[in-house]
């Protein structure tokens, strides 16, 4: 009885051991550029959510905070980008800092209007421009020290809280988020003294219903078929050149519970078009989240 306590004890003892060495920060030598590439981080994300389909890690260096999202589970994406999602920081501290940064779902008013064919022909376009690709992404900050309100990803501050979204890749999906520690700690923090304060990031992905992707008359993330004299302007699947969806990154709880650890190995993806053939008749809203410690250089 008393050898198998023990083994109990070192059992708890090497989890615990393996959970702490998981839930650090991993110290960035150089600054992250954040431009949607994922190049910069050099590995793969170290965390994942299975639950989820999402790819996530964790760095600082001696003035930022940098978190990288991603998936190539063909149904998170649409979720991402047309259902909206939050990431969520709580410092446990003595205040018990809380800050979001939500990435809302667009609105149908904000998709660009069709053109005719031979319309502006003359207007000059990158080779790889699409009009789904030139709409301004945003995000809402709140709880930050010194930046709150709507940022878009045209802001290039490398001083202060910036994302940026993956472009042209239907691979996957690469969301980059930079935050100065400054904006947790304040001006005079000290990075020896906030290695020690715990924190947690949590991110919510909304729920992204069938019904919310069909628009009056048809399905608005599908192509369009036929010709211009009497085809279909409604139904479709999406596609490349002929969708009149798509969408750019809000932030739901599941369960309100921000307590947990962090994720498992990375599993296989599932089908799309499983996911929204099946008899779900919506993606449910998903919820993971990590309890971490920022690092000093090593």
């Amino acid at each position: 009885m008393k050898r198998i306590i023990q083994l109990v004890a070192l059992g708890v003892i090497c989890f615990s051991m393996a959970t702490f060495a998981q839930s650090s920060s991993k110290w960035q030598n150089s600054p992250i550029i954040i431009d949607g590439d994922a190049s910069d981080w050099e590995t793969m994300p170290r965390f994942f959510n299975s639950d989820a389909n999402v790819q996530y890690e964790i760095r600082n260096d001696a003035r930022n905070l940098y978190v990288i999202l991603k998936s190539t589970n063909k149904a998170t994406q649409m979720q991402l980008l047309q259902a909206g999602f939050s990431v969520k920081f709580k410092l446990k501290n003595q205040s018990a800092t809380k800050c979001d940064i939500t990435f809302p779902a667009p609105k149908m008013g904000n998709f660009p209007a069709m053109e005719r064919p031979n319309e502006n022909k003359d207007r000059l376009m990158a080779k790889d421009a699409r009009p789904e690709r030139m709409m301004r992404d945003s995000a809402t900050l709140d709880g930050f020290m010194y930046t709150n309100g709507i940022i878009t990803e045209d802001n290039r501050d490398t001083e202060g809280i910036c994302f940026a979204k993956s472009k042209g890749n239907r691979d996957q999906i690469v969301f980059e988020i930079q935050i100065p520690l400054r904006e947790f700690f304040g001006n005079e923090f000290s990075l020896a003294d906030i290695t020690q304060t715990p924190l947690q990031l949590q991110v919510n992905i909304n729920e992204l219903s069938k019904g919310s992707m069909n628009g009056k008359g048809g399905n608005m993330s599908g192509g369009m078929h036929g010709g211009m004299g009497g085809g279909n302007m409604g139904g479709g699947h999406g596609g490349p050149g002929g969708g009149m969806g798509g969408g750019m990154p809000g932030g739901d709880m599941r369960g309100g519970n921000m307590e947990g650890g962090p994720d498992g190995e990375m599993g296989e993806r599932p089908n799309m078009q499983g996911d929204m053939d099946g008899n779900d008749s919506s993606m449910s809203k998903k919820s993971f989240n990590i309890k971490f410690k920022l690092v000093a250089q090593r």
